[in-house]
């Protein structure tokens, strides 16, 4: 599916709501087919990752007679998530290839609804918010690391003297003159992070902080990376008060509420809503949540994904055609309109069997790369048997773009501490960390470096950045190519387009879920699952949906109240687990 042109979105203004001015719906300006089916009784995912099993999971709940049939291109589920255990002298340790931890928050209901489907929480393991991998996190800037702020703690006198001294803090008294810089010309629909932070602070932060903190969440380039979709709340106020401070002031001022208000789109209230009223958690499950800042599995978040495929191939309603390669889609109109698959199984001896099926649904989370790029991470797993290596403790540090190249010759983005994340996952003593390395460094790159050199790099950093000299007795190494969607300059715009695309050609028989579309976090992939199965209750699978409502949803933005959602604890319908 690519497509040749690019729509803008319409501008809009602010209104104030309360939170039961929306509709339950979350399908906006939906047709419907008059169908007899009472249900869709064939339906493909294509995609085995995250987003392809949890969607087929939901969905299974919502439609217990359907035959649910998920292809695969590897040999293996779980997409990027791989956890992988190692034997060691007096135990062994665990290795994450991907991403190793979630995130409690209003986008965690529906994998904590998830969890608790799978009977997982007596293997959820918790990192509170008193523990040093929650408190203690660090940027590398000009040649050491700085320690931030703790989230949720007033600052330190102390650590903000340290963060001045370093340079890393340069430019940010801007931020108190932002109010009176110049408004965004009106034919600005979209510009890089790094454009927007200049223009209306100093670009300093952006190239010190915020490009850091981008290094961690997309391996990306603060200057390629869209402002007005990734900080989309502070573009909104920009463009209707002229400033961003000036916005949140007005915005607040303005509210009818008396505490604290923030911007929503209303799709992002209504799919809150619908959480809030469908998801029913446990309550010491919400309980341990709310007094955590991330958590994983013992066996790490590989064990979600073992745990979803085993509970979906034992219910007799969902068939894996792993090795299978999803090549074309075509629409059949008719009375009952279908979707013809066309696949191609991997043989023996680099032989292709071609079939053909077809199917009522179709649950998409293929890539499509005229939407957006992607970067290539390679991750760096080293196991010491001496413990206390490390010269801090903390999460870890990421590095960020403005690092002289003598200080970063390996384009590291980011090392965790694995010692100090989750603890709970080891049986033996030592030191463990992951360096992440390449991202948009290695955009044009043709050829990555092969395992040994991959160690070779992440030894030289850690070397230089931590002055770790020992020897590791693991180490592995994990090259994930085109693993994370960049959502650059003109994504928002690329995104409705191709929304309509889908709309007109698939007539709501084909939806969209995965990291390119609605996120690159866990959370965020499994919310998007969750919210396409709800959206097919009923006769909500007739309609004219895409999975990228949002996207085309022209509704005006909201003010909403900042504690509405904005944490997990005591947020959810809470019952018994089962």
């Amino acid at each position: 599916m690519r497509l040749r042109r690019h729509v803008p979105l319409l501008q809009s203004t602010l209104k104030h709501v309360s939170t039961g001015q929306f509709a339950p719906s979350l399908c906006v300006r939906c047709r419907r087919y008059a169908s007899s089916a009472t249900y869709p009784e064939n339906i493909a995912v294509l995609g085995g990752g995250i987003s392809g099993l949890a969607s087929a999971h939901f969905i299974s709940k919502e439609f217990p007679n359907s035959k649910i049939t998920v292809y695969e291109s590897d040999k293996d589920t779980g997409g990027w998530i791989q956890s992988r255990r190692e034997d060691v002298p007096g135990g062994n340790v665990l290795f994450e290839h991907g991403p190793r931890t979630l995130r409690p928050g209003p986008n965690c209901m529906p994998t904590a609804q998830l969890i608790q489907d799978l009977d997982l929480l007596d293997n959820v393991l918790y990192s509170k918010r008193t523990s040093v991998g929650a408190k203690n996190r660090f940027i590398y800037y000009p040649d050491r690391l700085n320690q931030l702020p703790s989230p949720g703690e007033p600052p330190q006198l102390g650590n903000i003297i340290d963060l001045w001294r370093s340079g890393l803090l340069a430019g940010v008294f801007s931020t108190l003159l932002e109010p009176w810089r110049p408004p965004r010309p009106h034919n600005l629909v979209d510009e890089s992070i790094g454009s927007f932070i200049t223009r209306r602070t100093d670009k300093r932060i952006a190239n010190n902080v915020v490009s850091a903190v981008m290094h961690g969440i997309y391996a990306g380039d603060v200057w390629q990376l869209s402002a007005r979709t990734l900080l989309a709340q502070a573009w909104k106020l920009e463009g209707l008060h002229g400033s961003v401070w000036r916005g949140m002031f007005n915005v607040n001022s303005e509210s009818p509420h008396s505490e604290q208000v923030a911007l929503s789109h209303p799709y992002d209230h209504d799919a809150l809503r619908a959480m809030r009223e469908d998801i029913s958690l446990d309550n010491k499950f919400v309980d341990l949540l709310g007094e955590s800042t991330m958590f994983s599995f013992r066996n790490g978040l590989q064990e979600l994904i073992k745990a979803l495929q085993r509970k979906l191939e034992g219910n007799g309603q969902v068939e894996f055609k792993l090795e299978t390669r999803a090549r074309d889609l075509k629409y059949i109109a008719g009375a009952e309109p279908k979707v013809e698959l066309i696949a191609e199984k991997n043989l023996e001896q680099e032989n292709l069997e071609q079939t053909t099926q077809k199917y009522d649904l179709v649950i998409s989370s293929l890539p499509d790369k005229s939407l957006a790029p992607y970067v290539t991470v390679m991750t760096v797993n080293l196991f010491f048997p001496k413990p206390g290596l490390l010269p801090v403790q903390g999460f870890g540090y990421l590095i960020p773009q403005s690092i002289p190249f003598e200080q970063n010759p390996e384009r590291a983005l980011g090392v965790i501490f694995d010692s100090y994340t989750v603890t709970g996952q080891d049986t033996a003593s030592g030191t463990k960390l992951t360096v992440m390395l390449g991202g948009h460094w290695w955009n044009d790159w043709t050829h990555f470096p092969d395992q040994n050199e991959g160690v070779e790099l992440a030894r030289s950093v850690i070397r230089r950045h931590l002055h770790i000299t020992d020897d590791p007795i693991r180490a592995h190494v994990n090259l994930s190519e085109d693993c994370i969607p960049q959502y650059t300059v003109g994504y928002d715009d690329r995104l409705k387009a191709f929304a309509q695309k889908v709309r007109d050609d698939y007539r709501g028989r084909v939806r969209m879920v995965g990291n390119l579309y609605h996120g690159v976090g866990v959370n965020d992939c499994v919310k998007a699952a969750w919210l396409v199965a709800r959206g097919l209750r009923g006769n909500g699978w007739k309609e004219w949906g895409t999975g990228l409502e949002r996207a085309l949803d022209e509704r005006e933005w909201v003010a909403v109240p900042m504690g509405q959602g904005m944490g997990t604890r005591g947020r959810s319908r809470v019952g018994k687990s089962g």
